[in-house]
């Protein structure tokens, strides 16, 4: 019995054994989502970065001066770009590496000897000026304009071929909501619980089954692809905007 339970403990893996199993695959683990990080799309002009961090700052309501100044000690509103992007990660912006590198060239210094510095108040004055202009005291009549978020479905481009079938069924929906006199509205709020505007998939197709207007699997595509939206670490569709389109439509065909 004793050379029987001696030989079964040799077979066991040692505890420092499974340790090392379980670090190395964490460490796996992690490169993985670093190296998917890595690839992730980003945009391909400094002016798209820019509008990405607006939309960002503007819904958080955050001050990225308050991650910057830590890092330049001499006030002199330049700091390393190495800092520059430590900044812009404490921030929580998500931006990728090659947004990073777009920004550090726009707001790289010209000062000799300085060129691995970034002007970030610079790029914090543009960033700012969503909320008010800087100088505005010095000219009190100076119009300001209202910075406006772009709802995030506008940003969807279709291909070619998924864009003529989008106008196609768009057409026969809003001329069968002309002649039904009917409201979309109503249908998709039962849905949609948390009044956010935006149902899942599942339940955009079974209102259409419903009232049995498309059946066609290429046209629910199309439209999914042009109302996407993420919620919540998910894809779902935007409802209220497909129906305005709807109805722009059919206002649009009325008044011909």
């Amino acid at each position: 019995k004793q050379w029987y339970q001696r030989r079964v403990r040799a077979k066991e893996p040692r505890k420092y054994e499974k340790n090392l199993a379980e670090m190395i695959s964490h460490i796996q683990f992690r490169e993985a989502g670093t190296e998917r990080l890595l690839k992730k799309e980003g945009c391909k002009t400094v002016e798209g970065v820019l509008d990405k961090i607006k939309e960002n700052v503007m819904k958080r309501r955050i001050r990225l001066l308050e991650f910057f100044k830590d890092y330049d000690k001499l006030t002199s509103g330049r700091i390393l770009k190495s800092n520059f992007t430590r900044a812009l990660d404490l921030c929580g912006l998500n931006l990728t590496v090659d947004e990073i590198d777009l920004l550090a060239k726009e707001y790289q210094s010209e000062v000799v000897g300085k060129e691995d510095c970034i002007y970030y108040h610079k790029f914090n004055d543009e960033i700012e000026s969503i909320f008010t202009v800087k100088g505005l005291e010095k000219a009190p009549t100076t119009q300001v304009v209202q910075y406006k978020i772009t709802p995030e479905y506008l940003k969807n481009s279709l291909a070619t071929p998924l864009q003529k079938v989008y106008d196609s069924v768009m057409k026969h929906l809003a001329q069968f909501v002309k002649t039904r006199r009917m409201q979309l509205y109503p249908m998709f709020e039962d849905y949609d619980k948390c009044r956010n505007g935006t149902v899942t998939y599942s339940q955009f197709r079974r209102v259409l089954c419903i009232l049995c207007w498309i059946t066609d699997e290429l046209e629910f595509h199309a439209l999914e692809e042009q109302y996407k939206v993420r919620v919540g670490g998910m894809n779902v569709f935007n409802y209220l905007a497909f129906c305005d389109d709807i109805n722009a439509i059919v206002k649009e065909d009325s008044n011909k």
